[in-house]
């Protein structure tokens, strides 16, 4: 069984949690805060949902999904994602994510 673990877990990361628990994968959800505010996604989920923070969601999958927004790579565990399949589900808005200059000037 595959695990997949989700950076992430809005409305893009928990849909896709519950697709893959749906297919029978593990996932374990991560978001910004604290693991027990996903208590009540999780219970949504059953039994194959964790939580956890998102180095151990990153450690954890097999697959990682990563759904955050732009702003917050930075910040990404990268040690845990090294090697792993990730996907990511980011789109650059500047309107949600501020302004960020190397992106607005094309690499220029």
């Amino acid at each position: 069984m595959t695990t997949v673990g989700f950076i992430g877990s809005g409305a893009i990361g928990s849909t896709i949690a519950r697709l893959a628990v749906e297919a029978g994968h593990q996932v374990v959800l991560s978001n910004s805060r604290r693991p027990e505010t996903l208590a009540d996604t999780v219970a949504e989920l059953g039994p194959r949902a964790s939580a956890a923070t998102s180095g151990e969601a990153a450690a954890a999958g097999d697959i990682v999904v990563v759904t955050v927004p732009v702003k917050a790579f930075p910040n990404l565990p990268a040690v845990p994602l090294a090697g792993k399949t990730v996907i990511d589900t980011c789109n650059y808005g500047p309107e949600r994510d501020g302004h960020i200059p190397a992106l607005d000037s094309n690499g220029s």
